[in-house]
């Protein structure tokens, strides 16, 4: 039997050290990208059930997300494409089959987007933003289980059972300052139950897309595909959005307020969505970036936009934050078993 290469050896610990810093590094853009989107979706919770988006539900829910949200966020992501140069990557993969890829992913993401504004005008932004940040976790799930990578260890239990404690709490907290009861509250929380679902099968979307094509052309067409897919749906579906619209668009502050909204959901998805789960994966880069991201939009609402307080929305949410480690977390017994 003849001895190992010492030069083969070498590179695949150079290989191995080379992933670990990108890992640590798609985590680090993870957690620094979910502010942004708590700033963005907790001022979008605050303003939906506001005049003009109030007229008429769905339709301001939808209006917000269309006309205001997503045109200033491709905006911004356009913007961040020209400056760093990466705008051909864009274009590159105009006419390739994994194109395709892109409008699935666009439609996913423009329906969650849709599901978490119009459940925040039904069971408030605290509320719609804890249970969010299920996403991750179920993005992690089903990436876990369509790669093989193994996630079922002692701690991701733990995990899980956290995570339920948690939005358990949160529900129940949330529920007592909810600007809606009763019937009204349950379709509320199916609606981003609805949400969590489709925004976590896009995180195991977005790793697959990534690995087939870059970072930046994933980026630009999802977004860009959302508000065509937006602009469309508001022209022939609801009439009565146009006007909403309109007198959005004849208000500067509303205006501002867009600009706000689309520049935080653009950061948090250049950060996180991209680097974050390209770098990471849909199990640790997906979960830090949705779960984090979620937890703020809750504290956010709270403090910042100035819900009602709740502190089992709060407790509940921290709670899910350390589930959230726990599934991402792996012990150092696991490391060494996986390394030998």
């Amino acid at each position: 039997m003849s001895a190992p290469d010492p030069a083969a050896t070498a590179l695949a610990e150079r290989s191995r050290l080379a992933d670990g810093k990108k890992t640590r590094m798609g985590m680090i853009y993870a957690i620094l990208a979910a502010p942004a989107l708590g700033l963005a979706f907790g001022l979008l919770g605050s303003i939906v059930s506001a005049p003009p988006f109030d007229r008429q539900q769905p339709t301001g829910a939808f209006v917000l997300v269309a006309a205001l949200q997503v045109p200033f966020g491709v905006l911004a992501i356009a913007i961040f494409l020209l400056v760093t140069g990466t705008w051909r990557d864009a274009a590159r993969i105009l006419g390739h089959r994994v194109s395709w890829w892109n409008l699935f992913v666009a439609v996913g993401g423009f329906v969650g987007d849709l599901c978490f504004a119009a459940a925040s005008g039904l069971i408030g932004g605290a509320l719609a933003g804890s249970i969010g940040g299920l996403a991750g976790v179920v993005g992690a799930i089903i990436a876990a289980v369509l790669y093989r990578e193994r996630i079922l260890r002692a701690s991701t239990l733990v995990g899980l059972a956290a995570l339920a404690v948690g939005i358990w709490l949160a529900v129940s907290g949330g529920e007592l300052g909810a600007p809606t009861h009763g019937w009204y509250f349950v379709v509320g929380l199916l609606i981003i139950v609805a949400a969590v679902l489709t925004w976590g099968f896009e995180s195991f979307a977005i790793t697959a897309g990534t690995d087939l094509m870059p970072p930046e052309s994933f980026l630009w067409w999802r977004a860009f595909l959302e508000l065509l897919i937006a602009d469309i749906l508001l022209a022939v579906l609801f009439p009565e959005g146009r006007h909403v619209a309109a007198a959005a668009w004849s208000q500067p502050r509303l205006v501002a307020i867009g600009a706000v909204i689309g520049l935080g959901w653009a950061i948090w998805m250049i950060m996180g969505y991209y680097i974050g789960i390209s770098y990471a994966g849909a199990v640790r880069g997906g979960v830090l970036t949705n779960t984090l991201a979620f937890f703020f939009i809750a504290f956010f609402s709270l403090t910042v936009y100035g819900a009602p307080f709740s502190t089992y929305v709060i407790v509940g949410s921290a709670i899910t934050i350390v589930g959230t480690l726990f599934i991402v977390t792996e012990p150092k017994a696991h490391l060494t078993r996986l390394r030998s």
